[in-house]
């Protein structure tokens, strides 16, 4: 008895959560499910730079580096968001002609996040000797 109010439960459970997990963006064949799922990717990738980008700040204020490179980091960040925007703006303007265009342009701003990490974690979170690094080496979704 107590089994078959268990299965009976648990069968409930999943044909009441059966229409969320469906609703999730990622499972969508439309362009514009593929576009709120990149989105979703985008900003996770941005989280995760600036989980890299806050520990490169920390190491550089802690360390030995010169007061210079700290305002270097700072403005080349600066000028990495310019250069994303303006990158997939030409790579949205591409493809404006079709509703693949928010795809096209979120793609973009996921990859060169996700690069600009890889970048962070090389340039100021490794050492050049076998001490392991600040954090664990960002992975890179390719191929998409």
């Amino acid at each position: 008895m107590k089994f078959r109010y268990l299965f009976a439960c648990c069968f409930t459970a999943a044909l009441l959560l059966r229409p969320a997990l469906a609703a999730s963006p990622c499972d969508g064949s439309s362009t514009r499910d593929n576009e709120a799922c990149e989105s979703l990717h985008l900003s996770k990738a941005e989280a995760e730079l600036e989980r890299y980008t806050q520990a490169a700040i920390h190491k550089m204020q802690t360390g030995t580096a010169p007061v210079q490179t700290l305002a270097h980091f700072r403005q080349a960040q600066t000028e990495w968001k310019k250069f994303r925007k303006e990158e997939c703006n030409a790579i949205y303007s591409t493809w404006s002609d079709g509703t693949i265009r928010g795809l096209m342009a979120v793609g973009c701003a996921t990859r060169l996040t996700e690069n600009r990490t890889y970048e962070i974690w090389y340039n100021w979170l490794t050492f050049p000797d076998s001490t392991p690094p600040v954090l664990p080496e960002p992975l890179l979704r390719r191929g998409r």
